[in-house]
């Protein structure tokens, strides 16, 4: 399943962290070959999240609805944290969208933040759409990539439409179920980082992580980044900037749908 539209957490423009994070990672991609896409600090609440891409003026609703929501859950959390995000230690993996990363300390509040905007906007939507293809399947049509969408609105499928009747569902089941698959999701699949180089290099030889290490020795002011406490060192950050987007194509082609400041 691809990113669609992201839901991404980033510090606010000038801040410390933001210009620390920016420079690092700017630093770190000339060590790698092919000029890796360059990108925003930030760490992905969700991916996947339901936005209504055909219809501009739908488009920019649900963009708004989501980042309301975003400022709305984020005041009603406990203030018993420090940062919401806080930096922990640096890793790799094969993906390329985790070549290399800071992992972020899982903070109850981040994380029942993320299970929430989960909850209310991939999941129920997503399955709330599988149900109403299963009792209105005259409202859907086939892609070329076999996939079912919804018909584009014509005044031979009105018609039709007018003369079939549309099914009504309960989704209050549906609605539900989704608060437990969002819970099981943030307890065993959500993994916070914050990413520093895109890259399908694999794996990270030991000269270039010594050099790597280096650099982020002296860009954040810590000694020994090997010693696994980072997380001590207090770096993160609180408020910030939620910005929806649309991750299609290459990194450099995403799009920003929306944000707001909180």
């Amino acid at each position: 399943m691809g990113l669609g539209v992201a839901l991404w957490f980033c510090p606010k423009p000038n801040s410390q962290i933001h210009d620390k994070l920016t420079t690092l990672s700017s630093s770190i991609n000339t060590l790698f070959p092919g000029s890796p896409p360059k990108f925003e600090p930030h760490i992905t609440i969700t991916t996947n999240v339901s936005i209504n891409l055909d219809d501009p003026s739908k488009t920019k609703d649900d963009v708004d609805k989501v980042l309301s929501a975003c400022a709305v859950a984020l005041q009603s959390l406990p203030k018993n944290h420090t940062n919401l995000v806080t930096i922990g230690n640096v890793n790799s993996q094969r993906k390329y969208f985790q070549k290399l990363y800071f992992e972020v300390v899982k903070d109850p509040n981040l994380v029942s933040f993320a299970q929430i905007m989960r909850e209310v906007f991939v999941i129920a939507p997503a399955d709330i759409e599988a149900e109403n293809q299963k009792q209105n399947p005259q409202l859907y049509t086939t892609d070329n990539n076999g996939n079912m969408v919804r018909r584009r609105p014509s005044k031979k499928h009105s018609r039709e439409s007018s003369q079939s009747t549309i099914k009504e569902f309960d989704t209050t089941e549906i609605r539900r179920r989704a608060r437990y698959k969002a819970a099981e999701w943030a307890e065993k699949e959500y993994d916070p980082h914050i990413s520093l180089v895109y890259s399908n290099i694999w794996p990270i030889d030991n000269a270039l992580w010594l050099t790597i290490k280096t650099r982020i020795s002296d860009y954040l002011g810590i000694e020994d980044v090997d010693a696994g406490n980072l997380h001590n060192h207090g770096l993160g950050w609180d408020s910030g900037v939620f910005k929806l987007v649309l991750c299609e194509g290459e990194v450099q082609d995403w799009i920003v749908l929306g944000s707001v400041d909180v």
